[in-house]
């Protein structure tokens, strides 16, 4: 097996992608695992028919897993941020602050918005929208104030008060 199968069949096990992954070299070990999946898949099928790749492919998958479960060195690798949040959650989190602008929006309130921790909130929005949460409500808060000075009759002050900011 290449060292590029190996580490697909880790990730699918424990669902993250190690660093580096590495079988335990072993001699004269006996493991009645492998000696099953041998006897049962390895010895009855004849490699070289096409009608038996597919048993023999899984065959050789429980072969690695079990491997890699019970024979490997791994070194985790920190997670890397991929893709940030749905597009159903951010269209809803954002929505959710143009609604409350004029309130205390705190990180605790739009992660509670997206079921998330805070921590993991703030990651995935930065990944979504290439900029922090609280950046993102304070151009929002603007965005609203420069619309109502130009569209409405409001007094700074109000239009401050309605965009979320404590003075004009």
């Amino acid at each position: 097996c290449t060292q590029q199968h190996l580490r697909h069949i880790g990730e699918q096990i424990w669902d993250r992608s190690p660093a580096e992954l590495s079988l335990v070299e072993t001699s004269f070990q006996r493991d009645d695992r492998v000696t099953a999946l041998y006897r049962h898949f390895l010895l009855s099928y004849d490699w070289l028919d096409n009608a038996n790749q597919l048993v023999l492919s899984s065959a050789s998958s429980l072969l690695l897993t079990h491997l890699i479960q019970h024979y490997s060195q791994v070194t985790w690798r920190l997670p890397t941020v991929t893709g940030g949040l749905s597009p159903y959650v951010l269209r809803n989190i954002c929505d959710y602050i143009d609604a409350h602008l004029a309130e205390p929006l705190t990180l605790t309130v739009l992660a509670q918005q997206a079921a998330l921790s805070e921590y993991h909130f703030a990651r995935m929005f930065s990944a979504s929208m290439s900029i922090p949460p609280h950046h993102y409500v304070m151009q929002r808060r603007l965005q609203r104030a420069k619309q109502l000075l130009a569209t409405s009759q409001y007094s700074m002050t109000d239009i401050a008060y309605q965009c979320g900011f404590s003075s004009a």
